[in-house]
């Protein structure tokens, strides 16, 4: 097991999440961007976030409009 699969534990993907969502609500820019339109990570945030109990309230405390969830087509009957 390598050092970056120790630290993938759910509250540390939720927390890096959150993190960056703050920054960008804030109007400042993350580590990895110049602007919350073009940044990849800000996009995944906003991806990620909503899979985590409270995630969503996270992203509407920030003013952040929630994903709308599209169903999947795993699992559906034909």
């Amino acid at each position: 097991m390598s050092p970056i699969d120790d630290s993938y534990r759910p509250a540390d993907v939720f927390d890096s999440a959150r993190r960056t969502a703050q920054q960008h609500a804030d109007g400042h820019t993350c580590f990895n961007c110049t602007d919350s339109t073009t940044c990849t990570q800000y996009g995944w945030a906003v991806d990620e976030l909503p899979r985590y109990p409270g995630g969503r309230d996270v992203l509407r405390k920030l003013k952040i409009p929630v994903p709308v969830e599209v169903p999947s087509e795993e699992g559906q009957q034909r």
